[in-house]
């Protein structure tokens, strides 16, 4: 098992907490009534990103009766996967701030609710129904109308195959650490690769994480000229007022087919993409002669995508 410099083997530094949120010292609210959504969104706030806060506060304010009516829990189970996520999601931050998570894993027990993973099958079939050519002359588009700061964005997201929230916090962060004098704790310049483990807290998020991304050294001039600080919201927004759709996850996919199109193995996708555990990266990919590797092969791939207009 390999380590990494001031780490447990086999461990990451947010690992022994990560599941040990304390119950808030509170007096059990017994009614949906009873429940204080300022508080609540501010609870959020301290915890999540803005958006994902403003979209938990929703799916807990619309399913909170399942707290105080346990009968009705069973109609989750008739939500498609990625939505009962959601809602569950929702409940348990909610049953949290309450002082109630004994009683929503009780719930969650005799409902039979399971955290079901969307399986690799349906990411294959999601990328087949996506037009990947339609998604590049997209990528080119955008990078011609929209305002630099924007465009810039899209082009890492699209080179790094991060999740959109992960490429806006990812930018953000060379932007600021580079100011500082402090990039080289962030980016390994001998392989361009962007050490996202060494920030747990931004990129280490239980089933979806982000360990690490290769940055073709135009695109990191790109950001450090440019030191992007924008919004999912404004980008949203720019792309709206060009007449363009919004198709920023798909840059996602556009990665993944275009590395795999050029011969990188699957489990290198799901790496680059956050899809495996911590303890499988440590022990079988931070190894600096198979990075190495790997950087070529995926600095090479991603040639094809669009940097520039």
């Amino acid at each position: 098992m390999v380590g990494l410099p001031g780490f447990e083997p086999g461990s990451f530094p947010h690992a022994a907490t990560a599941n040990t949120h304390r119950e808030p010292k509170s007096n059990k609210i017994l009614s949906k009534e009873g429940i204080n959504w300022k508080d609540f969104e501010k609870w959020l706030q301290n915890r999540l990103n803005k958006a994902y806060a403003a979209k938990v506060r929703s799916y807990a304010k619309k399913y909170c009766y399942v707290l105080f009516e346990p009968s009705k829990a069973s109609v989750l189970g008739g939500y498609p996967k990625a939505k009962r996520r959601n809602i569950m999601a929702a409940l348990a931050n909610l049953a949290k701030f309450l002082g109630m998570y004994k009683d929503w894993k009780e719930i969650v027990s005799q409902a039979d609710l399971r955290w079901q993973k969307t399986s690799h099958l349906e990411v294959f079939v999601n990328l087949l129904n996506t037009d990947i050519g339609e998604v590049r002359s997209w990528l080119v588009d955008a990078i011609q109308k929209l305002p630099v700061k924007y465009s810039a964005v899209l082009v890492f997201a699209a080179v790094t195959g991060l999740r959109p929230e992960e490429a806006f916090k990812s930018v953000r962060l060379i932007s600021e650490l580079a100011e500082a004098g402090r990039l080289e704790s962030y980016l390994n310049s001998k392989l361009n690769m962007l050490e996202h483990f060494r920030f747990p807290d931004l990129f280490l998020r239980g089933n979806k994480n982000a360990y690490i991304s290769f940055v073709p050294e135009s695109v990191l001039k790109l950001i450090l000229a440019v030191k992007p600080r924008v919004s999912s919201n404004g980008l949203r927004k720019a792309l709206k007022k060009t007449g363009l759709k919004v198709r920023i996850k798909d840059l996602r996919k556009l990665f993944a087919t275009t590395v795999r199109d050029n011969d990188v193995p699957e489990e290198v996708v799901d790496l680059l993409q956050g899809r495996i555990p911590q303890s499988i990266f440590l022990r079988h990919y931070y190894k600096p002669e198979l990075l190495k590797d790997v950087r070529e092969r995926v600095l090479k791939a991603v040639e094809a995508i669009p940097h520039s207009a």
